[in-house]
């Protein structure tokens, strides 16, 4: 069974000292979802929860909150050694962001759009103005 958290969620919840630019620039993803795939993983290989963290050198603890969505924050050390123990080579084996479809369709035309002419779409354009002008404000 994967879990799945809402982005917007995770943002809110994030740490208080992050830039507020970077905060609501995360939450225009909005209803999207971060869904991970480790107790599927876990299950697949047919080990334990206490294994992995033997395996891993993490504590048994830390492997609970990752695999049922509370520890989101994984550095890049552990997601390196939770890899290995279960010999994952593609991060969408482990996560996988799913966008509501509306959402999913304008951001792949506005990307393909922006590879193609070259020029920052539309919203892009407006978010670049709003963190520019957002960023400039709080330096003053």
């Amino acid at each position: 069974m994967s879990t799945s958290k809402r982005i917007e969620d995770i943002v809110t919840e994030g740490h208080s000292l992050m830039n507020p630019v970077v905060v609501s620039t995360a939450k225009e993803i909005g209803e999207a979802k971060l869904v991970f795939k480790w107790d599927e993983l876990i299950k697949e290989r047919g080990i334990s929860q206490k294994e992995l963290a033997h395996m891993t050198g993490m504590r048994t603890g830390t492997i609970s909150e990752i695999v049922n969505g509370k520890g989101i924050s994984i550095n890049k050390v552990q997601l390196f050694a939770l890899m290995t123990a279960l010999r994952v080579t593609d991060l969408s084996e482990i996560m996988e962001i799913r966008f509501p479809e509306e959402q999913k369709t304008a951001y792949n035309y506005e990307a393909m759009e922006w590879k193609v002419n070259k020029k920052l779409p539309e919203n892009v354009r407006e978010l670049y103005k709003r963190n520019v002008l957002a960023s400039t404000v709080d330096k003053i």
